[in-house]
């Protein structure tokens, strides 16, 4: 095969021209390689969407990259062309280890890629880049780490916000510092990502991004440039760290407390926020955290400002440090008593509208 023969590095204005490679078509028929769809897949085949994906991304050139679910490698293809120094794909289905074997044979030459195996909602990214030094948080310049990832839809969400909570801890892939995201996302999840105060697709999952983050939808695939063809089109987004976050309280409890203003999207907001509190304090106790926030009970949730969300939070987080039994609390924890929750809680901002 030619991935196999002699490889000669050569480098061209846009990067490494990689030597004669079958076509991503070529080896999902050879190796058989259908789209499972428990498991959210969806193939890209057109090079010149990869290449403006990892475009996106901005200069990668002798940095470190973690790609997310790779597939059979076209958007591995572009990211090699464009010389990382150290490429880690992070693959579930143990199909496409032949096709990554292939490809890692290809960049030996003049690049480190590593191959794992494994669920990305597992892997320790902290440990991905040995040879990557540590970056000042407060640089004006980004950490030369990036996280890029056609990304499966079922666990999108789940995922953005587990690496937003590192990015607030400063863990995971952001132990390096201020490391960036370029991902997929359904188009109508990508858009409530960047989505405004006031905007008909604002909901949680744009504020807590929003508090950390300043994201930005690059640009939309169609649908059409799948295979299968999903029944949505496809957003692609970056989400870039700030240096100094909107908020110092901690991730879960600010979590916990936009979910909750999130989770009664038509309704008025304070009868989310009401729900954090006992029912033999609720009313005091509701009337007080808007009262002090300076927020108005009466607005509906998409019609709150970060900041106006943040003030909700920072009264909740006193409270709780004043009566601490207030936090265990769960209103609906008598009805589903022994119900473990693995994907985040299901409220208005998160499903399909």
């Amino acid at each position: 095969m030619a991935a196999t023969t002699k490889i000669s590095k050569a480098l061209t204005s846009t990067g490494i021209r990689l030597p004669p490679l079958p076509t991503i078509r070529d080896l999902i028929k050879l190796y058989q390689l259908r789209a499972i769809k428990q498991l959210s897949q969806n193939f890209l085949m057109d090079e010149r969407l990869t290449d403006k994906i990892v475009r996106a991304a901005g200069n990668i050139r002798d940095h470190y990259v973690l790609e997310v679910g790779p597939g059979p490698g076209a958007i591995t293809r572009s990211i090699i062309r464009q010389n990382p120094r150290h490429l880690v794909v992070v693959e579930k289905d143990r199909r496409f280890m032949p096709t990554m074997e292939m490809l890692a044979e290809v960049a030996q030459p003049f690049m480190r890629m590593d191959i794992v195996q494994g669920d990305i909602l597992d892997h320790r990214i902290e440990n991905a880049f040995p040879d990557c030094p540590q970056h000042d948080w407060m640089d004006v310049k980004l950490a030369p780490v990036h996280l890029i990832g056609n990304l499966p839809f079922a666990i999108s969400t789940r995922l953005l916000i587990n690496w937003l909570r590192d990015m607030s801890l400063r863990t995971g892939a952001w132990t390096y510092g201020r490391a960036s995201l370029t991902l997929t996302f359904q188009k109508e999840v990508a858009e409530r990502i960047v989505a405004p105060t006031l905007s008909d697709q604002r909901c949680r999952l744009s504020v807590m991004n929003q508090i950390w983050s300043n994201p930005e939808l690059r640009f939309v695939i169609s649908g059409r440039a799948f295979v299968p063809k999903p029944q949505v089109d496809v957003g692609v987004v970056t989400i870039v760290p700030m240096r100094t976050p909107l908020t110092q309280v901690h991730f879960d409890t600010v979590e916990k407390v936009v979910r909750h203003i999130f989770s009664m999207r038509q309704k008025y907001c304070r009868r989310g926020v009401a729900n954090l509190y006992p029912p033999e304090v609720r009313d005091e106790l509701t009337e007080q955290t808007f009262r002090q926030a300076e927020v108005d009970p009466l607005a509906r949730s998409f019609q709150l400002s970060v900041a106006e969300c943040l003030r909700i939070v920072e009264v909740y987080d006193a409270l709780v440090r004043k009566h601490p039994e207030i936090a265990g609390y769960d209103y609906r924890a008598p009805k589903v008593k022994a119900a473990v929750v693995e994907d985040g809680e299901r409220d208005d901002s998160d499903v399909e509208r």
